[in-house]
């Protein structure tokens, strides 16, 4: 089994100025997103706890207490109902055997399965432990959904360096992703993540390494 740490959690996605009017809702809605997803998947240890952050170019949140892969899971899953799964002389069947393989289990037999009732019928279930998910995974489905759900009150399309078109609410510049002191190697809106970002426009000057 994986061994997992937990660390704190930071992703920041940098971008042009922000609807000031929606920049609340947005801010609370990125943050919300991405903490209840990774929680959702059992990708943080404990109780859930974050801090959100949101100014006129940048979207940011900070997850406490987050896994680098969450922990195995035990699964019972129906498999076919006997009647379908054995032939009259009480045989495996091709349906079996199909539905094993296709479940990934394609060595298993009757004798790995658990027959139980399953309503009026009796039925075969499979019983396995799942390995969790890893982080990368995770935020990467996390900030797909999260960034798909956001509250934009008007999506603008435009082009990245490479000629491909991207819809957000703004153009989005950088995106960071840092799991303790490791890049979480996720993407967002044509962008990979790093461990660096930008400040003010004009205060500030060159990259800054978190």
């Amino acid at each position: 089994m994986t061994q997992s740490h937990q660390a704190t959690l930071l992703v920041e996605l940098l971008t042009e100025e922000l609807p000031p009017k929606a920049l609340a809702r947005l801010g609370d809605a990125f943050a919300e997103g991405i903490a209840e997803r990774l929680a959702a998947r059992d990708l943080i240890e404990g109780e859930l706890s974050f801090e959100r952050y949101a100014t006129p170019r940048r979207l940011a949140v900070t997850i406490k207490n987050v896994r680098t892969v969450a922990p195995e899971k035990h699964v019972r899953e129906k498999v076919l109902p006997v009647s379908v799964a054995l032939d009259k002389d009480g045989q495996p069947t091709a349906p079996l055997a199909k539905k094993l393989a296709a479940l990934g289990f394609p060595d298993f037999s009757v004798n790995d399965l658990e027959r139980a009732q399953d309503g009026k019928a009796e039925a075969f279930f499979l019983r396995y432990a799942a390995p969790g998910a890893p982080l990368a995974e995770g935020l990467q489905a996390a900030l797909d959904e999260t960034l798909a759900k956001l509250p934009i009150p008007k999506v603008m399309t435009y082009q990245r360096p490479d000629g491909t078109n991207v819809q957000f609410v703004r153009p989005a510049h950088r995106l960071t992703a840092l799991h303790g002191e490791q890049i979480v190697p996720v993407s967002a809106l044509g962008i990979d993540a790093d461990d660096t970002t930008l400040g003010h426009r004009f205060l500030s000057e060159g990259f800054v390494q978190i």
